[in-house]
C-alpha cells in the first residue's frame, strides 16, 4: 500500500479518522515524511487548507508537525496555482476558522505563490471581506502586488467588490499605483463596469492617465 497516497488523499478528503489510523502509530520521523511529500503537486496539508478540513489542519500541524509554510500546486477556478502557502490556500477558498488558525500557529500573512500573490490578495480576488480584514489586522501589506504589478485594490477593483475596495482606500491605499504595463485601479475598475468603485476612486483622487497601450480608463470602459 502507498501510504503517502492514503495520507494524501485522506486530508484532502477531511477524513481525519482515517489519517490517525494511519499516522498515529507510526514514529516522528515517519510522520513528517508522510506529510511532507506531494502528490500531484500538493503537500496534504495543503490540500486539507484549500478544501477547508478544519480539524484536519489542526492534527496536521499540531500532532504531525507539519511545516505551517510547505508550498504546493493546487487549482483554483480551473487555473493551476504554484508554489501555494497553506494560508493562500485558505484565504482565496474563503476558509476564515482555517486561516485563524493558521495564523495563530505563526504562518506568515505576506507569504506569496510563484506569481508573488498574497493570501490577502487571494482573498481580495474572491471577496472575501472579513479574511481581507483579518490578514491586514494581522499585518498583511495592502501593497504587495503580483508579477504582473497587480495591487489588492486593482483586483478587487476588476472584481467589482465594493466594499473591499472602500476598506483598503481607508486603510491609504495607492489610488494612481500603476500596474507592469501601467494600468491603474480606475482601469480595472472601468473595465469590470463597477460604477459605485468608479465613483469613490475619482472621490480619493484617481487619475485618468493612459498605460501603455495608450488607453485611458474611459476607453477600457
Amino acid at each position: 500500500m502507498d501510504f503517502k497516497n492514503v495520507v494524501y488523499n485522506a486530508a484532502r478528503d477531511g477524513k481525519l479518522r482515517r489519517l490517525k489510523v494511519f499516522l498515529d502509530h507510526r514514529s516522528a520521523e515517519e510522520v513528517l515524511m508522510l506529510v511532507g511529500s506531494k502528490t500531484n503537486g500538493a503537500t496534504p496539508l495543503v490540500m486539507a487548507c484549500r478544501n477547508g478540513h478544519y480539524q484536519v489542519v489542526e492534527y496536521l500541524v499540531e500532532r504531525c508537525n507539519a511545516d505551517i509554510e510547505q508550498v504546493g500546486s493546487v487549482v483554483f477556478d480551473g487555473e493551476t496555482i504554484e508554489g501555494a502557502p497553506p494560508l493562500w490556500c485558505a484565504a482565496a477558498a474563503g476558509h476564515f476558522p482555517v486561516v485563524k488558525f493558521l495564523v495563530k500557529r505563526g504562518a506568515s500573512v505576506n507569504s506569496t505563490t510563484r506569481t508573488n500573490s498574497t493570501p490577502l490578495r487571494a482573498a481580495c480576488f474572491d471577496g472575501h471581506y472579513e479574511i481581507v480584514k483579518f490578514l491586514i489586522e494581522e499585518g498583511a501589506d495592502i501593497e504587495v502586488s503580483n508579477r504582473h504589478g497587480h495591487t489588492c485594490l486593482m483586483i478587487a477593483c476588476y472584481k467589482g467588490h465594493f466594499r473591499i475596495a472602500q476598506y483598503l482606500l481607508t486603510l491609504g491605499a495607492n489610488v494612481n499605483r500603476k500596474s507592469v504595463k501601467g494600468n491603474t485601479a480606475l482601469h480595472d475598475c472601468a473595465e469590470s463596469g463597477s460604477l459605485d468603485i468608479l465613483k469613490l476612486l475619482i472621490q480619493q483622487g484617481a487619475k485618468m492617465d493612459v498605460d501603455s497601450y495608450g488607453m485611458t480608463p474611459l476607453l477600457a470602459a
